[in-house]
């Protein structure tokens, strides 16, 4: 919880001094690490904006990848396409997102990464709070909570935690000054470096990828599948790296085992209505029929 306090504080501030109905949204950038930046995903807007406002926000995250926003003509897919164009019809993708979740917080994932131009609709969100579509449709942003993820310092960040070092936000704020525009930057309520995904999250990320990815094919299939505890932290100790943190646990899961599963019951060692326990035996995994 000690990475959401600065967020916590601002909102809380503002609510104190009885100016929640801004006018501009809150704006921040977080530095991350690339190891950190695919649990952005799942991001639980309690821990995010504190237990008093999750309920407004509550599944009201609306996430870009910013790598789908490479093109100069890729700001028209945020604000429509321009009369006669194909889409011109349909508005704004993120206009009409806004509007149809207005108490929200809108993550755009890896600036990094987006072509000069979706910068430009980032600015005037900041400056005025406000974006309209092609169609004259008005997206209010006052109610929402903009974040900006970046990989910029990344490797700054995993040395400064490593050394149990807090990264300064003003060095952040150099090393993005490099790639960014100064008055993006200027206008951004506060600048906040990401720690890099510990073990102990691996092990509950893990456990999250582990019912997508195979629990709950398991479960479709009829087979209940019991994976012990022992297994789990093998497993998901051998998809942690401290450089790409959470990433490769997909990987592991499906090679070790959602594809042996999938072999054992193609070869009929598992079938409809069976109880599997996947177990560790000193670095093996072993599969048990159980009675």
């Amino acid at each position: 919880m000690k990475k959401y306090k600065r967020y916590h504080s601002t909102i809380k501030t503002s609510y104190a001094l009885g100016i929640h109905e801004q006018i501009l949204p809150y704006s921040f950038t977080s530095s991350i690490p690339r190891s950190t930046s695919q649990s952005w995903k799942e991001l639980n807007p309690e821990k995010f904006v504190g237990n008093e406002f999750a309920a407004q926000v509550e599944n009201a995250i609306i996430r870009f990848d910013m790598s789908e926003f490479k093109e100069e003509h890729s700001a028209a897919l945020l604000y429509g396409a321009p009369p006669g164009y194909v889409g011109y019809e349909e508005g704004g993708l993120l206009v009409n997102k806004i509007r149809q979740k207005p108490y929200s917080i809108v993550l755009f994932d890896e600036i990094e990464k987006a072509h000069a131009s979706v910068f430009d609709v980032f600015l005037q969100i900041m400056d005025e709070g406000k974006l309209h579509d092609r169609l004259g449709k008005e997206g209010d942003f006052s109610n929402a909570i903009i974040l900006f993820t970046s990989n910029i310092g990344s490797e700054f960040i995993v040395e400064s935690f490593g050394k149990g070092e807090i990264p300064p936000s003003s060095k952040l704020l150099e090393m993005m000054s490099r790639f960014f525009r100064p008055e993006f930057l200027g206008r951004l309520t506060e600048t906040i470096p990401f720690a890099p995904i510990s073990r102990d999250n691996a092990l509950k990320i893990f456990e999250i990828h582990l019912k997508k990815e195979l629990l709950d094919l398991a479960k479709n299939l009829n087979i209940e599948l019991i994976i012990s505890k022992e297994a789990k932290e093998y497993l998901s100790t051998e998809g942690y790296d401290i450089k790409y943190g959470a990433r490769p646990l997909k990987g592991v899961i499906r090679g070790r085992l959602r594809r042996p599963l999938a072999k054992k019951i193609v070869a009929g060692e598992f079938k409809d209505g069976d109880k599997v326990e996947v177990a560790l035996e000193g670095e093996e995994i072993v599969w048990n029929k159980m009675e």
